[in-house]
């Protein structure tokens, strides 16, 4: 037996933060009965966070003391986030002290900016219209900037770090595997600032200056910065080898509007995605041929589109249903955790088993109006439940598409161009049913999983297929 007036600061910390993992827990399945009614007051929000799989939680612990996190509240921390991020960073974790506490609200109530001296390697100036320094800077040094102003650093910029997508994990491997070449693929980051000034250490030399910056703010880059940073954590050693483009645009002297129009245009401009390389594929330009001869259009290339009603569909809509129609589920789950990966080389698989020579333009068709038939019922579904089952028919969508494509070959087969309405409402029958099948799965075996990252993990779906639905 506990006598809590005998325990420890740190074991009532300990047992406090043990309860507050629970409620997490709890949040994220949801059950909603265990919570008080301020809780309850935010449900409907609650959930539709929940519902969108691009949702992110940060863990924050605030305490008083000034001594780092005990070893038992990191150890149950690290066993959350491994469990939250089964399948990709759902969840991060952040503890404040007392003196991060005043340092903040210091600088929020004084509104002090940024002040750091930059050492810029290989450095160049450009003056006319307006005062820049370009150049490179440590990798490292990113991370401390990261370290210390996040996310004040990127106030301006139009999203945070994003955590776990495929362009991320491309630059953290990058710092892994190749940290020397870092500079040669990153486009690098754009920073403003209010004044730059050269310190006079190191003379005139352009091989390496310490520069004074006031008002740091990267506006461009945010993704490239704190996929610096959890590769620093990860493998600090090949991070200190890596160098980063960078720029700094002073805005003294500039018009209004220069910082707005700078924090834009840099990233909107020139970005490139990975389905872009799919437009080099001869057979996307088979497929778009081949369904113009039936009055289907079909698009492939960013920035076309499918003009409003016109019959057709675009290469993502056709990715997800030829991922789905697979035998197996494992790209089907690609397809829901990240579908960029599965344009990653159009050289290979597992491009090459979603589009080859004998992708017929008709099934393809057939498949992408299952499949929006299929999402078309899930969201009614969604719409009008809550609890589990809302969140079964969220992030279930692809898992209910791939059962739906097994269990109609028949309706897909037919060489027909539309379907007709009693395929139409055997697919909605066959929707529902799955959905319910599914739905009981998950109150059964998974009563407790995060089901966001349910259907995003290979080997449990591949278990409920197998111990269900095969």
């Amino acid at each position: 037996m506990e006598y809590p007036h005998l325990l420890s600061p740190s074991d009532r910390l300990l047992g406090e933060f043990q309860k507050f993992l629970r409620g997490v827990r709890y949040l994220t399945i949801p059950r909603f009965d265990l919570f008080n009614d301020k809780v309850k007051s935010h449900q409907r929000d609650i959930e539709l966070a929940l519902s969108d799989a691009n949702t992110k939680f940060m863990i924050v612990l605030v305490y008083t003391g000034q001594a780092p996190l005990s070893q038992d509240i990191s150890t149950d921390v690290d066993a959350f986030l491994e469990e939250m991020n089964d399948t990709s960073e759902f969840a991060r974790f952040r503890s404040l002290r007392q003196s991060n506490i005043y340092n903040m609200i210091a600088r929020g109530s004084k509104g002090e900016s940024i002040k750091a001296d930059v050492v810029l390697s290989n450095w160049g100036r450009i003056e006319t219209p307006y005062k820049a320094y370009y150049g490179q800077v440590a990798a490292s040094d990113v991370a401390s900037w990261w370290e210390d102003y996040y996310p004040q650093l990127f106030a301006p910029n139009i999203r945070l770090f994003l955590g776990d997508t495929d362009v991320n994990d491309g630059i953290i491997a990058t710092l892994h595997k190749e940290p020397e070449k870092f500079w040669y693929y990153n486009n690098g980051i754009t920073a403003l600032c209010s004044t730059i000034k050269k310190k006079p250490i190191g003379g005139n030399s352009r091989e390496s200056g310490i520069f004074e910056i006031e008002d740091l703010k990267i506006v461009n880059g945010a993704q490239t910065a704190g996929a610096i940073a959890k590769a620093a954590s990860l493998y600090p050693e090949k991070v200190q080898l890596a160098m980063v483009p960078i720029r700094f645009i002073e805005l003294e002297g500039s018009p209004p509007d220069f910082e707005k129009d700078v924090t834009k245009n840099t990233n909107t401009q020139n970005r490139i995605e990975k389905r872009d390389f799919a437009a080099l594929d001869p057979e996307q330009e088979r497929l778009k041929e081949e369904l113009a001869l039936y009055g289907i259009t079909y698009v492939y290339k960013s920035g076309e589109i499918v003009g409003h009603g016109i019959d057709g569909f675009d290469i993502i809509d056709a990715t997800v249903a030829r991922a789905c129609y697979q035998q197996g589920i494992e790209l089907t789950v690609q397809a829901k955790r990240e579908i960029g990966k599965l344009w990653d080389d159009i050289e290979k698989t597992p491009y090459k088993i979603l589009f080859n020579s004998s992708v017929n333009c008709i099934e393809l068709w057939r498949l992408v109006q299952i499949l929006r038939i299929v999402e078309r019922e899930l969201k009614e579904i969604e719409q009008n439940s809550s609890g589990r089952e809302k969140l079964c028919a969220a992030h279930g969508n692809r898992f209910i598409t791939h059962l739906v494509y097994k269990r109609s070959r028949d309706i897909i087969n037919s060489p027909e161009i539309y379907l007709t309405e009693d395929e139409t409402t055997t697919i909605k029958y066959r929707t529902k049913a799955a959905f319910v099948e599914l739905s009981k799965v998950t109150e059964t075996d998974y009563q407790e999983a995060y089901l966001a990252s349910l259907f995003k993990n290979v080997s449990k779906c591949k278990d409920i297929v197998e111990k269900y639905f095969t």
